[in-house]
C-alpha cells in the first residue's frame, strides 16, 4: 500500500513520539535530582545493590525500581526473567528499557539482537503500575501474565496493569497473557483506566492474549489485546494478532476495547485474526475493535482484517463495532471480517456495525469481502429505539461483502455520498421496518438489486481493477461531489485527480501500483 503524504504524516508522528519520551525527564523537573541509570543482568546480585555500576547490576528489575529515584532508567540486559508473579511493582515514574547487550558494556539498545523476556509463569500481571505519574516500557517482551484478581473480581492486564498512570509502550511484544482464569477480565495483554490520564503504544506487537480465559465462566470478558478505559490514547503502528476475548462466553474486542475515551488516535496499526469469542452461544460483538462512550477519536490507515465476533449466535460488528460514540474512520482497509460462520438470528455490521447517537463518519474506507447474513455485510446502521443512529459515509469503496453492503434499520440517519457499492446481492437496504431518515447523493451501484439509490446515482459496472481501484473508463472518474475537507484518498493521493472527485475510496491514477495483497500472520 502506498504510504506517500498521509503516512509520511504517521510516521513523523511516530517520531515525534519517541522523541517526546526522550524528553519526558526534562518536564518539571526542577526540583528533581538528574536521573540516574540503574542496571540490571540475569547474572547480577541484588542484596544492597543500588545497581548504578554496569559492571555490577542488580539481578531483578523489582530490585532495581525498589532502589531507583522517581525519573531514572533501567536498562535490562537480554536474557529470560522469569519468576512466579509480578516481575515489577510500579508506583513512581521509571522508565525500563530492554534490549541491551551483557554486562559490563550494556551495548544497545539492540532488541533484534539482545531480547529481554519477562515471564511471571502464569501467576501475576507481568508489570502492574498504580498511580506511577509518567512511565515508559520500551524493548521488552512481557509473557505469561495473569491478572485474576487484580481489579478486585475482575481479572485486569496480564501483561501490563496500569491504574491512574501515564504510560508508554514503546517498541515491546506482549504476547499469551490472559486478563483472567476465573470471573470477568479486562484486557488479556493491557488494561488501561486512567481518569484524566494517557496511554501511547507505539511500534508494539500485541499478540496471543485473552481476557477471559476460563471455559466454565459465564462472566463478560473486554478487550483481549488491549483495554483502555476513559483519559485519551495514541495507537500507531502496532500489531495486534490473533487475540481473544472470551473463550466461550460474551466477549467486546477481541483486538481492542475502548471505553470512555477521549482524543484518542488509532493509526497505521494491523489488527488481525482478533475474535471477540470463540465458542459462545450467548453473543459478542466488536471482533476487531470494540468502541462505546467516547468522543473525539480517529481511526485511520489500519488494516482490519480477519476478524470475528462469534462463530455461532448473536454478534455486532466483525472488525469494528461502534456503540454512542462520535467518531471518524478515514483511509482504512476493512477486509474479510465476519459476524460469524453460523447462522445466528442476528450477526450485523460483518465490517462495521454503527449503533451511535453521536456521528460516526466513514471516508475514504476500503470496506471488502466482509459478512454479516443478510445484516449489512460491509456497514450495519441502526438503533432499535429512538434516537437513532447516525452515520456519514463519504467516498468509501463497499464491495463483494455478501448478501448485503449496506444496510440502515429501525432508528437511523444516514448520509453518503461519492461511495461505490458494487457486487452484492443487495446494495443498500433500508430494512423493515425503518424510521430514519437517508440523504443519499451523487454514488454509484451495481449490485443485484437496487431500490435505493437516492439522486444523481450512476448504475454502471463500476471497472474495478483485481484489488478494486478504478479501472481505465470507470464511470466514477471525475463524476463525485466535491468534498472540500477530504484533499486526498486512501492511500494519500491528492483529490481531486482531474476534472472532478472521484467516487469511491481511491482517486483514478493511470500508473502502476503495487496489488494490495492480503497479508498472512
Amino acid at each position: 500500500m502506498n504510504k506517500r503524504l498521509y503516512y509520511s504524516a504517521l510516521a513523523v508522528l511516530s517520531a515525534l513520539v519517541l522523541i517526546l519520551m526522550s524528553l519526558w525527564l526534562v518536564r518539571a523537573s526542577g526540583v528533581r535530582a538528574a536521573p540516574e541509570t540503574r542496571y540490571v543482568a540475569s547474572t547480577g546480585s541484588d542484596g544492597g545493590n543500588l545497581c548504578t555500576n554496569p559492571s555490577s547490576p542488580c539481578e531483578t528489575i523489582q530490585h532495581a525500581i525498589d532502589v531507583a529515584n522517581a525519573g531514572d532508567h533501567i536498562h535490562v540486559a537480554n536474557g529470560n526473567y522469569s519468576r512466579v508473579g509480578t516481575l515489577g511493582t510500579i508506583t513512581k515514574e521509571v522508565a525500563i528499557i530492554g534490549g541491551f547487550g551483557p554486562p559490563p558494556n550494556f551495548e544497545g539498545p539492540d532488541p533484534d539482537m539482545y531480547e529481554t523476556v519477562l515471564d511471571a509463569q502464569g501467576s501475576g500481571s507481568v508489570i502492574s503500575m498504580t498511580n506511577a505519574g509518567d512511565v515508559v516500557l520500551q524493548h521488552l517482551t512481557l509473557t505469561h501474565g495473569d491478572g485474576t484478581g487484580s481489579c478486585g473480581s475482575d481479572g485486569c492486564g496480564g501483561g501490563i496493569y496500569a491504574r491512574d498512570t501515564v504510560l508508554h509502550v514503546l517498541d515491546c511484544v506482549i504476547s499469551d497473557n490472559v486478563g483472567t482464569m476465573a470471573g470477568p477480565g479486562r484486557g488479556g495483554g493491557i488494561y488501561a483506566y486512567n481518569e484524566f490520564g494517557h496511554v501511547d503504544v507505539v511500534g508494539s506487537r500485541v499478540v496471543s492474549n485473552t481476557a477471559n480465559a476460563d471455559p466454565a465462566s459465564s462472566s463478560y470478558a473486554y478487550g483481549g489485546g488491549i483495554y483502555i478505559q476513559h483519559g485519551t490514547a495514541s495507537l500507531v503502528e502496532n500489531e495486534v494478532l490473533d487475540n481473544v476475548g472470551h473463550v466461550s462466553y460474551h466477549g467486546q474486542g477481541g483486538g481492542i476495547h475502548l471505553s470512555m475515551v477521549t482524543q484518542t488516535e488509532l493509526l497505521a496499526n494491523t489488527i488481525w485474526g482478533n475474535k471477540a469469542s470463540i465458542d459462545s452461544t450467548y453473543g459478542a460483538d466488536g471482533g476487531g475493535i470494540w468502541l462505546g462512550y467516547s468522543s473525539g477519536v480517529y481511526l485511520a490507515g489500519n488494516r482490519i482484517e480477519n476478524n470475528w465476533t462469534n462463530p455461532y449466535v448473536a454478534g455486532y460488528g466483525g472488525g469494528v463495532e461502534v456503540e454512542d460514540s462520535e467518531a471518524h474512520l478515514n483511509a482504512n482497509m476493512i477486509i474479510s471480517n465476519s459476524t460469524g460462520i453460523g447462522t445466528g438470528w442476528l450477526r450485523p455490521g460483518g465490517g462495521v456495525s454503527i449503533v451511535s447517537t453521536e456521528p460516526v463518519t466513514l471516508s475514504n474506507n476500503l470496506i471488502a469481502q466482509n459478512d454479516a447474513y443478510y445484516h449489512g455485510g460491509g456497514v450495519f446502521i441502526a438503533r432499535f429505539s429512538p434516537p437513532s443512529s447516525r452515520a456519514i459515509l463519504v467516498n468509501n469503496t463497499i464491495v463483494d461483502n455478501g448478501e448485503t453492503g449496506v444496510k440502515a434499520w429501525y432508528y437511523a440517519d444516514v448520509t453518503m455520498t461519492n461511495t461505490l457499492i458494487a457486487n452484492h446481492d443487495l446494495g443498500f437496504e433500508e430494512g423493515s421496518p425503518f424510521s430514519g431518515t437517508t440523504s443519499i447523493d451523487t454514488n454509484l451501484f451495481w449490485n443485484n438489486y437496487d431500490f435505493v439509490t437516492g439522486t444523481n446515482a450512476i448504475l454502471e459496472d463500476p471497472l474495478l481493477t483485481v484489488d478494486y481501484r478504478l479501472g481505465a473508463g470507470s464511470p466514477a472518474i471525475d463524476a463525485g461531489l466535491t468534498i472540500p475537507w477530504l484533499t486526498v484518498d486512501l492511500e494519500g493521493n491528492s483529490r481531486p485527480n482531474g476534472a472532478g472527485y472521484d467516487i469511491g475510496a481511491f482517486e483514478y491514477y493511470s500508473r502502476i501500483f503495487l496489488p494490495l495483497v492480503l497479508k498472512k500472520y
